[in-house]
Formats: C-alpha cells, structure tokens, sequence
C-alpha cells in the first residue's frame, strides 16, 4: 500500500516541469499571427493543466485516507505526524487540482474571442503567474507530505490475514522456529521508534496465507525499560488481529528463569490484549514437557503439532494458556 505512493516533489519542481515542457510547444503552421499565437497559448495552458493536474491527484489517490487506514497504521502516524495536518495537506492537493483546472479552463475561453496578441499574451503571463502562486502556496505541505510517505514507506507491510505474533525472552528460539516453518527468508521491516525490525514470513495453507511475525528486540523485555515512543509503538500492536504465541525456554540452558518469563507473559497479555498460547521451547534439552505445545527446532519434535494448531486443524481456547 505505502509502497505505491510516489515521490512528492517540490513546489518548485512542479512549477519547473510544467511551465518547462509548456514551453516546448509551438504552432508554425497556422496563416495568421492571431490563430497561431492563440492556439499555441491555448495547448500550453493546457499541458501546464495536465502536468499539474496529474502529479497533484496522483498525490491526493496515493496517499491513504487516514479515515480508512487500518488502525494499526494510523496509530503509528499518529505518533509522527499531526493526523489532522496530514488530512488538511491532501485536501489542499485536491482544491488547488480544481483551482488549476477551473482557472486553465476559463483562460482558454477567455482566448476564443480574443483578437489582440498583445492581449493574449497579457492572459498568458496572468495564468503563468496564478498556476506558479497555487502551486507555490503548497510549499510546506509538499514538504510534510515528503516526510510523510519517507516514514510510511519503512512501515512493516502487515497484510490482512489471520496472524500470529510471536514473542517470549531473548534466545529462547523464536526466531529459529520461524525460519524452519516458513518457505522463504522472512521479510524484514523497521519497526518505528525502535532499533529492531520485525521478521514477517508465512505459511500456505489451504489458499490462504496465515501470517507469523517475529518480533526480536520488541515483545522480549519489561515495558518500563523503554521511553514512552517505543512504548505507544508496541502498544499499536494490539489493532493487529492476532494471536500470540509466547515461547518460553524452560531448559537447562535457559538465560531467564521460569518466574522472569512468566513476569513478561503477564505484561504482554496486559499489553496487547491478544488469545495467548505458550510454547515450551528447546524440549529436546529440558528434563519435561509443562506446555501443551512444546518443540525442539533442533529436532523438529512438536513442530507439527503446532503447525496444525496454527492452521486451525487444532484449536485451544483462552483457557489453555
């Protein structure tokens, strides 16, 4: 979605292109000074109508409506941009389209019963100047809308789809389980106001594509550890429909104690707000099984069993957890 918005030029970019390629045109073949001069002004008027009038609505239907976005997406822009600044600066794209139009539309009337050159040439150089003031006048909102799709661009591209997040403490195999079970290298994407990146891959499932997302640096640390940026961050995470599953080393070479993991699963259901499933990693090294669901990606025990929870052939309720 974000990926389709184009570069925003600047307002003086816009104006030099589209007086720059009006001013290439030219109308020899017409028999009197007075047909060529006004049928020449009249298809440079135009053209500056078209390059305009085209990259400003390629803005307006590119850029989404923040009344339409997911709230996912919305709660992150929130946090960067000003949401009303942002609607504001899209609406003025669309009125100042119109403006161009309506005023491109009522020049080359005004032309048809024009007799002058000088005259004509007088209406030219008033439309030049009104296109070059529209145009000018959307200075800063240019700018704001550069910076805008600059962010939206490194937003983690989360599709609609039924969706799993995948949390617990660090090195407790999160990430070793999701490159085993997805077909291809997870997508990697910066997750704004931190200095991790999320790892999203997916699984095929009877046509439908089921969504897992690894979030290393993210969901594995206490929330009073971070500034209120990365906090709000996270906390967008619960406009995700999702389920959560919390991987817990319960091992002999687990780094974190049961109690330390169960302390983070607790704040993480208060967090998200999401069904929690636990997942007993690492059985293969552990003295026993204590989690319904427990897998070894070393050895691939339990990972089948799990798999067939997530694709729905196997279902626990909230109780489980």
């Amino acid at each position: 979605m974000f990926n389709k918005i184009p570069t925003v030029p600047r307002s003086q970019e816009l104006i030099d292109k589209a007086f720059s390629k009006a001013s290439k045109i030219e109308e020899p073949y017409y028999p009197t000074m007075e047909l060529r001069v006004r049928k020449e002004i009249q298809d440079r008027i135009s053209v500056i109508e078209s390059v305009a009038v085209f990259n400003l609505d390629r803005l307006v239907k590119t850029f989404p409506s923040s009344d339409r976005l997911h709230p996912f997406y919305r709660s992150l822009l929130d946090m960067m941009f000003d949401l009303d600044k942002y609607k504001i600066s899209l609406s003025k794209m669309d009125k100042t389209s119109r403006k161009i139009t309506d005023l491109s539309t009522q020049k080359i009337r005004q032309l048809k019963v024009i007799t002058d050159v000088r005259e004509m040439n007088a209406r030219m150089r008033e439309y030049y100047g009104r296109v070059a003031s529209l145009i000018g006048d959307l200075s800063d909102d240019l700018n704001f809308l550069s910076q805008c799709r600059d962010y939206m661009r490194k937003v983690p591209q989360i599709e609609d789809t039924k969706t799993f997040i995948i949390a617990g403490m660090p090195n407790v195999g999160k990430s070793s389980f999701l490159s085993k079970v997805t077909n291809a290298s997870p997508k990697v994407a910066p997750y704004p106001f931190t200095t991790q990146s999320i790892f999203i891959g997916y699984l095929n499932h009877m046509g439908n594509r089921i969504q897992l997302i690894d979030t290393p640096g993210i969901l594995d640390r206490p929330m009073e550890k971070r500034n209120k940026m990365e906090t709000n961050a996270i906390l967008a995470l619960r406009h995700i429909e999702s389920t959560v599953l919390f991987f817990m080393d319960l091992s002999r070479d687990a780094l974190y104690t049961k109690e330390e993991q169960d302390d983070l699963l607790n704040e993480i259901r208060s967090t998200i707000n999401s069904r929690i499933i636990k997942v007993q990693t690492k059985i293969d090294i552990s003295e026993k099984k204590e989690e319904k669901y427990a897998i070894s990606t070393e050895t691939g025990e339990g990972i089948e069993e799990l798999l067939n929870y997530i694709k729905g052939i196997k279902r626990v309720d909230r109780a489980a957890a």
